[in-house]
């Protein structure tokens, strides 16, 4: 039995650096959906950079989410 992975949806999501709240780390967030499954992590990541020059809080982190349908062959 062999199962095939097909990707359905893709998104971007950037995680920014809020600062702190006591001792306690805020992390706020801004995801991008209707990526194209087969984008490659490179071209996320300067589409990501572009788009932190835009935001007023310094990035954390760069994510990819994907969504994949497991299939049974």
């Amino acid at each position: 039995m062999a199962i095939v992975g097909i990707k359905e949806s893709v998104r971007l999501k950037l995680e920014l650096d809020g600062g702190m709240d006591g001792n306690r780390q805020i992390i706020k967030s801004k995801t991008y959906s209707r990526i194209k499954p087969d984008a490659e992590d490179e071209d996320l990541y300067e589409v990501a950079a572009s788009l932190v020059g835009l935001q007023t809080l310094p990035l954390s982190k760069v994510k990819r989410l994907e969504e994949i349908h497991l299939l049974e062959e």
